[in-house]
């Protein structure tokens, strides 16, 4: 499993994706969706100083595990946001958890030594 440490800041979220790209070695764009929803709420509302993100692939699985320092917050938990009727009635905001449950294979979460590990595993063929 390889790993990479990031700064609590949206600009790192470029360096991620580029450490995601090198190891499934293709876009995939619900993958860059799952990243990027995950990593923005963690910079925005945990008080994070750290953000750990391993990643496993072997085909054609992806296993990425998101680990910070901050705010215990287990997504699993978080009621699933009501779809609109129409585009008219959308909010923005509240649905990067709803859409990366329901895009994601599996999605484990667990708080250990005061830290938020949440494991999202995806089939990227």
């Amino acid at each position: 499993m390889n790993s990479i440490s990031l700064k609590p800041e949206l600009k790192e979220l470029y360096t991620l994706n580029e450490f995601i790209l090198n190891e499934i070695h293709q876009e995939h764009l619900q993958v860059n969706l799952i990243v990027e929803e995950i990593f923005v709420n963690i910079v925005n509302y945990s008080n994070a100083d750290s953000i750990v993100v391993n990643a496993e692939y072997e085909k054609p699985t992806l296993t990425l595990e998101f680990v910070d320092n901050g705010i215990e917050f287990n997504p699993l938990l978080k009621e699933d946001h009501e779809l609109p009727e129409s585009i008219d009635e959308a909010e923005i905001g509240g649905l990067g958890i709803f859409l990366t449950k329901k895009m994601a294979d599996e999605i484990e979460y667990h708080h250990e030594n005061g830290e938020n590990h949440l494991i999202i595993i995806k089939n990227v063929e």
